[in-house]
């Protein structure tokens, strides 16, 4: 069984590297209730201190973390993060669970035609996908 869930990899995040002007722009690729892995254009420090935001959902930062390591891709790097509270695992995965939702809703669009409203595609991706979910979780 896999300990990370998929994150639709459309959904953008913004990287803000402590001590250092600005952010950068990326990917998440994978979330577990210890950290996450997500790719960004330029390489980060291991042991740098991060904030990590969800632009397209918020403005607000959804949680901070330590970066553990970093990999090169083709033009860009994959980098784990661990989670620095327990109030950051929880925080990411609501937002995780939103980013789940709001691709369910794009998906049924494309594929059935149908248009869900915020609610219905919520409560349709509950029944069919929480319980997945909150075990990758726990």
């Amino acid at each position: 069984m896999r300990e990370f869930v998929r994150h639709p990899s459309d959904i953008p995040v913004a990287v803000k590297v402590a001590m250092e002007a600005g952010s950068r722009r990326g990917y998440l690729r994978d979330v577990s209730i210890a950290g996450l892995s997500c790719d960004v254009a330029r390489i980060i420090d291991v042991g740098s201190r991060i904030e990590f935001f969800v632009p397209s959902l918020a403005d607000e930062s959804v949680g901070r973390g330590r970066v553990v390591w970093c990999r090169p891709l083709r033009a860009s790097y994959r980098m784990g993060v661990e989670f620095e509270c327990e109030q950051d695992a929880y925080r990411t995965k609501m937002v995780e669970q939103v980013c789940q939702i709001e691709s369910y809703r794009r998906e049924v669009q494309e594929m059935e035609g149908r248009e869900l409203g915020a609610e219905e595609a919520a409560a349709e991706w509950i029944e069919s996908h929480a319980a997945e979910f909150d075990r990758r979780f726990s």
